[in-house]
């Protein structure tokens, strides 16, 4: 098969297989173990067969082959699906299909449930420690007695994790123990069981996560939310990270290297990593019930390690690392061991001590450090390919290498067995709506195995939805990159799949299968991409504004989950209320741009929208309002969509302009005008004058607003901006002009009275005070003043009594006052236009005056009054004083 030249692609499976729970996720760039593995530490390879189909609690690591009669029933059915395969599955450009019937399924299924739903109340026990004298540290040794098979492989399981991660965290093993047992129910739970994750850390781990439903309570309510959690793939890998998230959140950093249990089970509580006020309590029982204090003081003891390298060089296996401990002398002997995966021994050597100065320098109170590293290499041959090989270090005072005083190490197996892959592309066509897949997958366990199998995985589901024999191509690059992995140069392999609903919004992973039966199944060869979500959806408004009386909005909206849903909606939603206001059916705009930009989202090309939809006052009102792109296969828009919300809006342009404000004759003149998103639905326009000092309203105006194309130009998305001058003449009052600060209000409102639901635009105040005067002639003729000159003043507004006064500013008192009429001015009005009575300002008077005022210093006073007397409410204008003299 892997000579031939041109590609092809069979649908072998349109029907369901379903993988077990425990093969979700895993991690894209990690060693998969072969078929012939059955390690506890490997990742990747599993069969299943019919009988094994719905069981999630499959055996990760075991191959095994189908009976007779089972691969018999599966190849007839296998051969049916591929008689159909050419008029039914396959489209005009290559693209195959899912099965409907597996989609459908997929459909139906329940999401995993992530919750352990385990109580620690079955730990609150109340044994002592078994040696309370010393420093309450616990039980003298690992107590056991009444775990059954299941507990007792769980604390084996995490048992190397928690020492090493003494040793490289400062996190106490019997913590770390007690832990794990209590959030994890002894591994029992199904994110513990299912992805190895024995302490609920959300996240991802290496890259690698699964998103599965959880409970969260906000604002005291239980709710059910889809979230990430950590995927491992092993318990080790959950301990060690486990103390990496204590020392790298600093809270914990008061607990780390301390060695007596019950410090460290108070400062975890206090710490905040549980609210249960009984979990110091419950991690303390649980400690003491199962001795899990003779971890820490194994931890204690140094004897650790490392293998820098484990690999085959050539036709050799070169095999480098170091050893420290403090069980050792001079006389021993240092051998490595070679084990298997099942524990027997392939090979032992004694090595000559190879100096390591950087272990000397972090273990330098152990017996041996620095010449406990090793580097050696032996001939590679057939009883190590494929192996998981397992190296133990050991110090001993026997010339055979068995055991003799001194300490065994036994350090983590490496995989000889090499399984590498790389997705090049998983992505969506947008101009044919085919999902494009192409990558490699280069493995030492495809010997033998001549079927290349696509399978395409629904993880969120956790069923398959088809598996495609596709052949393999090419790869030098592969070849290059892995020389030591068998197939590598011709690991490539590509698909075109019709996209479906079912792959909007669900966890969809690829899995690259090399098998030695023509139904994928037999034994086989996994490596598991890391699943990948299509739920794209970006989207852009281009435009969201007022023109006119409508509410324009246009834009674009890409979204994979929009496969399928024919019709599109465009929502006006009040934000505030929490209510929808209108929606419009639309018909959807080619967009290139969009399609050159997006081109691996669904429906790209074809993602534009532009709609003008009639202003309200609801949309309006002050109000948060937001547009809402709704892709739906409802008529009617209601069901089965996918939306994006865009960000809320508030159209409350308010803008406005006094052109003029100004007294004209026996009138208030107020011209400008007022434009606001807020006035729609509100056509009475008034005009109103506010005293701001007394904070009461003088007076309003029915105003009818004109036409002003320089506001439209200018404010063209604010509505009503075409329509917006008034212009208005208020006759004058006294109240208007007594010096309080006058403000001019510009209202819309819904009510004929100018009350009701209203926008207003407050311009900024001002005082009609205007007081000049000048005095044109004050000449002594005998006993005679000769008076002329003028007074302008707004205050003068309801003051018809114009007197001028003579006071004696000598003696502080008035001589005599003259009512006078008024005077046209008319050069006066022409520069005091804007003040009140300006036109009529003149004066001209003599008054006859007693000589005995000669030397004095005689003021004019001009003065308005509402008064015949002169007194009441006036307005006075002070000349200058001159002395005078009388003859």
């Amino acid at each position: 098969m892997k000579n031939k030249k041109q590609s092809r692609v069979k649908i072998v499976l349109p029907v369901l297989f379903t993988f077990g729970a425990s093969l979700m996720f895993f991690q894209a760039d990690a060693q998969a173990d072969s078929s012939q593995s059955a390690d506890a530490n490997t990742q990747v390879v599993a069969t299943t067969d019919a009988n094994t189909q719905n069981n999630n609690s499959q055996d990760l690591n075991v191959s095994t082959s189908q009976n007779s009669a089972q691969a018999q029933a599966y190849t007839q059915s296998a051969v049916a699906a591929n008689q159909n395969a050419n008029n039914s599955n396959v489209n005009n450009d290559g693209a195959v299909s899912l099965s409907d019937s597996a989609v459908q399924a997929a459909a139906n299924k329940p999401v995993v449930e992530t919750n352990p739903g385990y109580s620690t109340s079955q730990y609150n026990v109340t044994a002592q420690p078994v040696n309370a004298a010393n420093g309450g540290n616990g039980a003298a040794s690992l107590n056991t007695a009444g775990l059954n098979a299941a507990q007792k492989a769980f604390l084996d399981s995490i048992h190397d994790g928690a020492i090493s991660t003494w040793k490289q965290y400062g996190v106490l093993p019997s913590l770390t123990a007690a832990q794990a047992i209590i959030e994890s129910g002894w591994g029992q739970s199904s994110l513990a069981s299912q992805y190895h994750n024995l302490f609920g850390i959300k996240g991802s781990y290496n890259g690698h996560s699964v998103t599965l439903p959880t409970r969260e309570v906000y604002g005291g309510t239980s709710v059910m939310i889809n979230d990430a959690f950590r995927a491992y793939e092993n318990n080790s890998q959950s301990v060690q990270d486990h103390g990496y998230f204590l020392v790298a959140n600093s809270r914990y950093h008061n607990l780390l290297w301390k060695t007596n249990y019950r410090d460290v089970t108070y400062l975890i509580r206090a710490d905040g990593y549980a609210t249960d006020p009984s979990y110091t309590t419950t991690l303390n029982s649980v400690i003491e019930r199962y001795g899990l204090t003779a971890w820490d003081r194994e931890a204690f003891d140094v004897n650790t390690g490392n293998i820098d390298d484990l690999s085959v060089r050539g036709n050799q296996l070169h095999i480098a690392g170091w050893h420290a401990a403090n069980s050792y002398n001079s006389n021993m002997h240092h051998f490595i061991i070679l084990l298997d995966g099942n524990g027997h021994e392939l090979y032992r050597t004694e090595v000559a001590g190879v100096y390591r100065q950087d272990v000397q320098n972090i273990y330098s109170n152990a017996d041996i450090s620095g010449w406990g590293g090793f580097d050696f290499t032996i001939p590679y041959t057939g009883s190590f390919a494929g192996q998981n090989i397992q190296v133990v270090s050991r110090y001993t005072y026997n010339t055979n290498g068995e055991i003799n005083g001194g300490k065994d190490l036994y350090f983590n197996p490496v995989s000889l067995n090499n399984n590498a892959g790389s997705l090049d592309d998983m992505s969506l066509d947008a101009k044919t709506g085919n999902l494009n897949i192409s990558g490699w997958h280069a493995a030492d366990a495809s010997l033998n195995k001549s079927y290349h199998f696509i399978i395409i995985y629904d993880g969120s589901k956790q069923t398959e939805l088809g598996r495609y024999l596709v052949d393999s191509s090419t790869r030098t690059d592969v070849a290059n990159a892995y020389p030591g992995i068998y197939n590598a140069g011709q690991s490539g392999f590509s698909l075109k799949l019709k996209f479906s609903q079912a792959l909007a919004g669900d966890q969809i992973q690829v899995i690259s299968r090399y098998s030695d039966s023509q139904s994928g199944e037999g034994n086989y060869t996994d490596y598991r991409f890391a699943p990948k979500t299509f739920t794209a959806n970006n989207a852009c408004l281009d435009s969201y504004d007022i023109q006119g009386d409508k509410l324009n909005v246009s834009g674009w909206h890409v979204a994979d989950q929009s496969v399928d849903k024919n019709y599109h909606y465009v929502i006006i939603y009040d934000a505030t209320k929490k209510q929808e206001i209108t929606r419009q059916l639309v018909p959807t705009v080619s967009r290139n741009d969009v399609e050159q930009a997006y081109s691996n989202v669904y429906g790209a090309g074809n993602s534009g929208f532009s709609v003008a939809i009639p202003l309200t006052s609801a949309m309006t009102n002050g109000d948060q309002i937001q547009v809402i792109s709704r892709y739906t296969n409802d008529k009617y828009g209601n069901t089965d969509y996918v939306d994006y919300w865009f960000a809320p809006k508030t159209f409350t342009a308010n803008k406005a302009s006094l052109d003029s404000y100004r007294i004209q004759g026996e009138s208030l003149n107020v011209g400008g005008w007022h434009a606001t998103d807020q006035s729609v639905g509100k056509k009475y326009h008034y005009v109103i004058v506010y005293d701001a000092t007394k904070k009461q309203e003088i007076t309003r105006q029915l105003a009818p607003t004109f036409d002003r194309a320089d506001v439209e130009q200018a404010y063209s998305n604010v509505y009503g901006s075409g329509k917006a001058a008034f212009s208005v003449n208020i006759p004058l009052t006294s109240a208007m002009t007594n010096g309080d600060q006058i403000q001019i209000i510009s209202r819309y409102t819904d009510d004929k009275y100018g009350n009701g639901d209203y926008i207003d635009y407050w311009f900024a105040p001002k005082t009609f005070a205007a007081n000049q005067a000048c005095l044109d002639n004050f000449r002594i003729s005998g006993n005679q003043i000769q008076i002329a000159g003028w007074h302008v003043a707004d205050q003068s507004v309801g003051k018809p009594y114009h007197y001028i006064i003579l006071f004696d500013a000598t003696t502080g008192r008035e001589v005599k006052r003259q009512l006078v009429q008024a005077v046209a001015r008319p050069d006066v009005a022409k520069v005091n236009g804007d003040v009140y009575n300006a036109g009529q300002s003149g004066f001209n008077l003599a008054m006859n005056v007693d000589p005995s005022l000669s030397g004095h210093n005689l003021q004019v006073i001009s003065r308005y009054s509402d008064s015949k007397s002169g007194e009441g409410h006036h307005i006075d204008y002070w000349f200058k004083p001159i002395n005078v003299t009388i003859k």
